[in-house]
């Protein structure tokens, strides 16, 4: 599956904790080894919850997948979506009661229990487009997509999961379970649908040229007005909900990627600003108070960056991790590394001894360290055992966590990682790469050491 693909699904996995696919059948999960399972709706939880991280019998097996056509990994990778489905569908159609079923209901609207619904029979012309080497596919994005355009859809099969989806959903609110958990099924159901948006967006497989812009506009807006619309009926639905701000802020950064529809940034923020202010402007609901909040301080970072000049300093204000507050206005004369960083980006990890090494051995002559750590709330766990065991002891920022009300990531258009920013003595950004070996030399450059 091409890159940018993979980016957007895990992007739009809204609320969903990170699933990791390994070779080997037998690998369970830590949770379930060692345990005596007495009921054989113990066994079936364990079988659910184990193949999540299935993929190939074998080293092999997994060879053979690397060196096989477009259609037959497109096929291989249908037939395990589907294996999967069909044990969390059976779970949920046989346990309605079962402690796991509102884990297993998570399960069914995630990417990986996601089948392709490739039909069965499929023109001989058709055929040979997809019978291409994979491998030349992944040199050639317009031609993949073009493939993937072409993949034939059992439309009948994808209906029956997309309707059996919703009437789970419904019965599931028409049920008795916390008020939290009701939210995060609604979120996860309008996550599976944006998934379908933003797959046939991409496959369209077009260039927005500067003189279109106005037609691009247009054509955005409505294209995602139905998931504006849905968020604002969940935020109605569910106004005392402070994580209601954070699908508020993940949905405009997925849509407002540069490769989507960045133009409609500023006008969500605006539009969610408003309706949260229309509403109620003295309400005490949580949701809709966090919402308007961070309305209010995206479209005044949005505003500071439209001046925004590189020859002056950079302004950056935020609590960390560890409760320290952080504004790079009072660290004015010392010599500032900015990490952009995430726990899937191995770069990143594998870099932090060494600016450990050197933020020890410059730290006493004005030299500081700060980690801009992506992926919010989901990921704070992974983050403090990567932190820990990497035994970084500079301020972190949990970016597009609950806590905050500007994801620094989206508003600088951090798109790729490892990014790295080093400002010197007078906030200024002066190094965009700053990292490896190159890192030593501009800090004893801005110190004035040498």
């Amino acid at each position: 599956m091409h890159i940018k693909t993979i980016i957007l699904l895990l992007l739009v996995n809204l609320c969903f904790p990170n699933c990791i696919w390994t070779q080997n059948k037998g690998d369970y999960p830590k949770q379930n080894q060692g345990i005596e399972i007495q009921s054989q709706a113990e066994k079936d939880w364990i079988a659910v919850d184990t193949i999540k991280t299935y993929f190939c019998k074998s080293s092999k097996e997994l060879e053979r997948y690397n060196n096989a056509t477009f259609l037959e990994q497109r096929r291989f990778e249908d037939a395990i979506e589907k294996k999967r489905l069909r044990l969390a569908e059976s779970f949920l159609d046989k346990y309605p009661k079962n402690d796991h079923y509102y884990d297993v209901l998570k399960y069914f609207f995630h990417y990986l229990f996601e089948p392709k619904f490739i039909s069965e029979n499929i023109p001989n012309s058709t055929v040979v487009l997809l019978s291409q080497d994979s491998k030349l596919t992944k040199t050639n994005r317009s031609f993949f997509l073009s493939q993937m355009r072409a993949l034939p859809i059992d439309k009948e099969a994808r209906d029956r999961w997309l309707k059996k989806g919703n009437v789970l959903v419904q019965k599931f609110l028409e049920s008795n379970a916390p008020m939290e958990q009701k939210a995060k099924i609604e979120i996860l159901l309008m996550g599976r649908d944006l998934r379908m948006a933003l797959l046939l967006y991409e496959y369209m497989d077009f260039q927005k040229e500067a003189v279109e812009s106005s037609y691009w506009e247009r054509f955005d807006g409505y294209y995602w007005e139905t998931f504006q619309l849905r968020i604002k009926t969940l935020l109605l639905k569910y106004p005392d909900l402070e994580s209601m701000a954070s699908l508020v802020e993940r949905y405009i950064s997925i849509v407002s990627r540069k490769y989507l529809s960045p133009e409609l940034r500023e006008i969500y923020w605006n539009y969610f600003f408003d309706i949260t202010d229309s509403i109620n402007p003295k309400t005490s609901d949580k949701g809709l108070a966090a919402v308007h909040n961070m309305a209010k301080e995206n479209l005044k970072a949005l505003e500071a960056l439209k001046g925004f000049d590189e020859s002056q300093p950079l302004e950056m204000k935020f609590t960390a991790m560890d409760g320290t507050e952080i504004d790079l206005e009072t660290m004015r004369g010392k010599v500032v590394l900015i990490d952009f960083w995430s726990i899937r980006c191995g770069p990143c990890i594998q870099e932090m001894p060494h600016v450990k090494a050197l933020y020890d051995k410059y730290k006493e002559k004005g030299f500081e360290v700060l980690g801009i750590a992506a992926h919010g709330d989901s990921s704070k766990e992974q983050v403090l055992k990567i932190l820990k065991k990497q035994k970084v002891n500079w301020p972190q920022r949990l970016d597009k966590g609950s806590l905050a009300n500007v994801s620094y990531h989206s508003l600088y258009k951090i798109t790729s990682l490892p990014t790295v920013w080093l400002l010197d003595k007078e906030g200024k950004v002066v190094d965009k790469n700053a990292r490896g070996a190159r890192l030593e030399p501009l800090i004893r450059k801005y110190l004035n050491l040498d």
